[in-house]
């Protein structure tokens, strides 16, 4: 099990700054279209909209990474407060897609 430092490192660099990549967005793009009705395809359109209107590829990346930067950071903090009973965290990802809350 990794230390706080080592999982923090970790989010940044495989969770977060792999987002600052133009490419992601073409992997985004391409998975769209790979799977027309996977939870969030309607992204892929959106990202070719927005390129075809102009917005730069970077300055996508820029409002992507930032995002997970943001949702990254919003996880750490709800863990710890609230927390989960008894510490209960591992699988967590696992019952995210079916929460109560989740739209798709």
């Amino acid at each position: 099990m990794p230390t706080r430092e080592e999982l923090t490192e970790h989010l940044w660099q495989e969770i977060i700054n792999p987002l600052d990549d133009p490419s992601t967005l073409d992997n985004i793009i391409a998975n769209c279209k790979r799977q027309p009705d996977a939870s969030f395809a309607d992204v892929g359109p959106a990202i070719e909209r927005a390129l075809a209107a102009g917005v730069s590829a970077k300055d996508l990346c820029l409002i992507n990474r930032c995002t997970a930067y943001e949702a990254v950071f919003g996880t750490l903090y709800a863990i710890g407060d609230p927390g989960v009973d008894g510490n209960d965290v591992f699988g967590l990802y696992e019952i995210l897609a079916t929460s109560p809350s989740a739209r798709w």
